[in-house]
């Protein structure tokens, strides 16, 4: 049992443009920077509620350390998922 997406969001990648891509296309817009930073939110949200929900023996199998997974499910929203092992 998987507690993040398969197709994650990549907003790091999409959120600042170098100078040189942004000759290539065009920087991304406040508006869409906005909604990736809110879509990235919810899915951290989302992806931490299952962790704390997880039992000890779906961790384990994971091999996701139950207090690694207490730490992780207790951060904030806006901090970034850290190394789970």
């Amino acid at each position: 049992m998987s507690f993040q997406a398969r197709n994650r969001l990549t907003v790091e990648q999409n959120l600042f443009v170098t100078p040189a891509a942004a000759k290539v296309a065009a920087p991304p817009s406040l508006r869409q920077r906005l909604a990736l930073t809110v879509a990235v939110w919810s899915e951290r949200t989302a992806a931490r509620r299952c962790l704390a929900q997880m039992d000890a023996r779906s961790l384990r199998d994971a091999g996701i350390s139950p207090a690694a997974a207490a730490y992780e499910s207790g951060k904030p929203f806006w901090q970034g998922m850290g190394g789970l092992r």
